[in-house]
């Protein structure tokens, strides 16, 4: 069944699927990157995105019922966000080093994956927050 564009809203695993899709678009950018560079930038870059993956996917695997569960999920979103902002700062490195190589809308669109995951990291421990602050009706 269809649903209006006005009335559709984000998936609530769109936070896994856009890390995935930072993943990927890190491996196959990060491959034009000149060689000689591969072990002092490129790795540590595709090492960030996929520990982004890495740390959505295991905050994900966790049900939140209760304050344990909430609290670890937390963590790994968390540590999903650190990872974000490095992978930032390891971009801005790259784009200082070997910016005009690589075209200046790749860099955008990099930088957009990383706003909107953040986005939906910070949306996530929202909901979560919410669930569980949410007074449960007894029967």
């Amino acid at each position: 069944m269809a649903v209006l564009k006005s009335n559709r809203n984000e998936s609530q695993l769109q936070f896994l699927d856009t890390a995935r899709e930072l993943e990927i678009f890190t491996l196959r950018n990060c491959v034009k990157f000149p060689k000689r560079y591969t072990f002092f930038i490129t790795t540590e870059i595709v090492r960030l995105s996929q520990s982004v993956y890495n740390n959505v996917k295991a905050a994900n695997s966790v049900f939140p019922s209760g304050e344990l569960e909430v609290q670890m999920r937390r963590n790994y979103l968390t540590r999903a966000n650190c990872d974000l902002q490095c992978l930032i700062s390891q971009l801005d490195v790259a784009k200082e080093m070997f910016g005009e190589e690589v075209k200046s809308n790749t860099w955008c669109s990099w930088m957009d994956l990383i706003e909107k995951e953040a986005k939906l990291i910070s949306a996530v421990k929202k909901k979560d927050r919410e669930r569980l602050t949410k007074p449960t009706q007894d029967s």
